[in-house]
């Protein structure tokens, strides 16, 4: 028993680094693409502050914060998809898409180990 909260306190541990470093990233690969393609900066504001707002909870480690952030990650999905099928996507594209569902991903099963912990 006491082996199996040990992996369960491991994976926490890494999927909490993991969230915190995919979300990082994805700010950056967000602010790049729209480098990129020469946004103006009333686009960076609209594309980026959905996903900043949800900055305090991820450091704080707030699980209702990671619960909306995916409800949000679900449009940023939709917007990689699109990005990803365009013609001639750039490796942005394709690193947005890798990052918003690794987040997503990371994000999910971090609040249920955080529940499975909390629970036993």
């Amino acid at each position: 028993c006491q082996v199996e909260k040990l992996k369960i306190k491991l994976l926490e541990k890494l999927l909490k680094n993991l969230v915190r470093l995919s979300y990082a990233l994805l700010i950056a690969v967000l602010a790049a693409n729209l480098w990129h393609y020469n946004q103006p900066t009333v686009i960076y504001l609209i594309v980026l502050f959905p996903l900043v707002m949800f900055a305090p909870g991820v450091w704080v480690d707030n699980q209702r914060t990671l619960i909306w952030m995916g409800f949000v990650l679900l449009l940023y999905f939709a917007g990689a998809v699109f990005g990803v099928s365009k013609p001639k996507p750039s490796i942005l594209d394709y690193a947005e898409l890798i990052l918003t569902v690794t987040l997503f991903c990371s994000a999910m099963l971090y609040t249920r180990t955080r529940q499975l912990n909390t629970d036993s």
